[in-house]
């Protein structure tokens, strides 16, 4: 062979290789169908039933084929690398859809844009998880980076010209913003396209309608905006008078939000005969006198802790946001809340939370929402020695209401409005809690896996459990006036999904009836006085005029004013005095439906009760973006 002339193997062997501009075209091309093909693969579920839908609708599959091939592209012309641009896009995507297999396996909650912002969120989470796991998770991404550095260095095909690169560049961004104006902002075209099943549940708009056009469809549409007719001046009018409240008649409140909280052991298929029960404590507080009881229909399902607490403490509703952003980062002033409302009649208001204080940028929303005090993780608790499963306990975070309570009778004659946060239930769940000896019988068969989940999350019930008596007993000894409120924020979102809904016939389907669909985010709550509470507010006869439906089940964001009407401060706040009227003729408030006062779901309301919601709707956007409270 001739000296001078190398060896095609040799010359390739440690090479990523196209050889003609043609091929490489072809080559990005493709790449965008193989992504396409893997994250419909990874993300959607009955794949047969996908595949006829989108022979039915084929412009789905331009829609989530376009933006790959645009990544792919704008990456190309930057780098010059083509195996390289390919490698990357495709291995981001399979990630985020490997996420939005698992967050809807946890929350029957789809991958969202907003998902992105919550990095630090997840890192907290992701600490809790097995050490095995957190090892393959860190060795994949080695290896993926890995794969990339080498496509980096070892791509070789024809590069344009800089000319050229920097003509594509132009060309695609402001192709990428004229489709996304005409295509992904288009709320009209994205609800016309078919979808499989119960098209109300966004799990299965993203399965029918592919997870890339579902994903850029929502960035689109995180963006809050005026409802329709809003006139800001309407809102300023009925805030202009407000009832004083009679301070000396108030008991305090502590308000006790229960992490994963709920009533799944409640079950014709599962016993507790010889074991503990796990809601003992709290089925006998709801049998008291002076307890009102039911449940709240929360805006999430296995996750969305800050959007219950939203709900609850401002009385307005996520579910009428209107976008997939967690409420709480909308708040950014002062808002006139329930704290803000006690704490400006007179009340001490303290937040405790045993997380961090960024979670959902607490450190921040806390005080906007009239909390005086906030007690964080960082400065209150100590994980080292308080933990169990990966977070504080009930007991410590138990200690802290009670520990915080006597020092405010020790300084303040003010009444008190507590509000605490509880983290310890957080899943994940497997193996959460160590190896733990089955806390409960069931007549349906379940895999150890399956067995084992339930028994994490039983023992953790368990442990709110014991604290919520100890805190009853707290507060029946007291002479001080105490209403407790307890709920949960929403069900556990568990790694096998629905399926334990479906193999213990719980009354819960994603697709089903309009009462099985709220049932998934049903949580108990109850609103209980002590006797000396209920001497001083007239606890009892108030019960009677709040006219809660017959089944008790009420949207979160009337909980707060609920308990303001009990205790005898219904007129805190216009808003407040609204919600309590509104909640009397549809204690259940949806964005697919809602039901009225004899239990019936409502597909479309009456002309007068159409006007209401959008007054609550247009009174929620007045809230967050125009109202000025006085400086406090």
């Amino acid at each position: 062979m001739n000296q001078n002339q190398s060896d095609p193997t040799e010359r390739t062997r440690l090479s990523l290789r196209l050889d003609s501009p043609k091929k490489t075209w072809i080559f990005l091309l493709c790449g965008a169908v193989v992504a396409m093909g893997l994250i419909f693969l990874i993300s959607s579920t009955r794949h047969l039933h996908v595949a006829y839908y989108l022979l039915q609708s084929p412009t789905l599959i331009l829609w989530n084929l376009l933006p790959l091939l645009a990544m792919i592209l704008l990456l190309y012309f930057l780098t010059g690398r083509a195996v390289f641009s390919v490698l990357l896009v495709n291995l981001v995507w399979v990630l985020l859809a490997v996420s939005d297999k698992i967050k809807i396996s946890m929350r029957q909650e789809p991958l969202l844009p907003t998902d992105l912002t919550l990095v630090q969120e997840v890192l907290a989470i992701l600490k809790t998880f097995p050490a095995s796991q957190i090892f393959l998770i860190l060795l994949g991404i080695v290896l993926g980076l890995a794969v990339l550095v080498f496509a980096f260095l070892r791509s070789a095909n024809p590069r344009p010209s800089l000319k050229t690169r920097l003509i594509g560049v132009c060309v695609l961004l402001a192709a990428g913003f004229g489709l996304n104006t005409a295509v992904y902002a288009d709320t009209g075209l994205y609800d016309g396209y078919p979808v499989i099943d119960n098209p109300y549940f966004q799990v299965n708009q993203y399965n029918s309608r592919g997870l890339v056009y579902s994903f850029f469809h929502q960035a689109n549409i995180a963006r809050i905006h005026a409802p329709e007719g809003y006139s800001a001046s309407v809102y300023d009018a009925l805030e202009e008078e407000t009832a004083s409240t009679d301070i000396s008649k108030m008991p305090h409140i502590i308000m006790i939000m229960g992490e994963a909280y709920s009533d799944l052991s409640e079950n014709s298929h599962i016993s507790f005969e010889g074991y503990t029960d796990p809601m003992e404590n709290f089925r006998a507080l709801c049998q008291k006198e002076n307890a009102v009881s039911g449940h709240i229909v929360a805006a999430n399902f296995g996750g969305g802790t800050s959007n219950t607490e939203y709900d609850a403490l401002t009385g307005l509703s996520t579910r009428f946001l209107d976008t997939a952003l967690p409420s709480y980062n909308f708040i950014r002033h002062e808002i006139d809340a329930l704290p803000y409302r006690l704490a400006q009649a007179g009340y001490d208001t303290l937040s405790i939370h045993p997380g961090y204080a960024w979670f959902y940028n607490r450190q921040n929303v806390y005080p906007d929402l009239g909390f005086e005090e906030c007690l964080f993780l960082e400065d209150s608790f100590d994980l080292a020695t308080q933990g169990l499963g990966g977070y504080v306990n009930e007991e410590a975070t138990m200690d802290m209401i009670l520990k915080t309570f006597e020092e405010h009778l020790d300084e303040s004659d003010a009444p008190l409005f507590s509000f605490t946060v509880t983290i310890q239930n957080h899943g994940p769940y497997e193996g959460k809690y160590g190896n733990l000896a089955q806390n409960f019988s069931t007549d349906v068969e379940l895999t150890e896996t399956e067995t084992d989940l339930l028994t994490q999350y039983f023992y953790g019930m368990t442990d709110a459990d014991e604290q919520i008596g100890r805190l009853v007993e707290y507060a029946e000894s007291s002479e001080e006036p105490i209403v407790l409120v307890y709920f949960g924020d929403h069900l556990p979102g568990f790694s096998n999904g629905t399926a334990f809904f479906d193999l213990l016939d719980y009354p819960i389907d994603t697709n089903g009836t309009p009462e099985e669909q709220t049932a998934i985010y049903e949580t108990p709550f109850v609103i209980w006085a002590n006797d000396s509470s209920n001497e001083l507010c007239g606890f009892s006869e108030n019960i009677k005029s709040a006219a809660l439906p017959e089944n008790h089940i009420i949207s979160a964001n009337y909980l707060g004013a609920l308990t303001a009407e009990l205790i005898g401060a219904e007129d805190l706040s216009p808003l407040i005095s609204f919600d309590n009227q509104l909640r009397k003729e549809l204690p259940v408030l949806s964005d697919m439906y809602s039901v009225d006062a004899d239990g019936n779901y409502l597909s479309e309301l009456s002309a007068e009760q159409q006007e209401k919601l959008e007054l609550f709707i247009g009174w929620q956007y007045y809230k967050l973006f125009d109202q000025l409270l006085p400086a406090s």
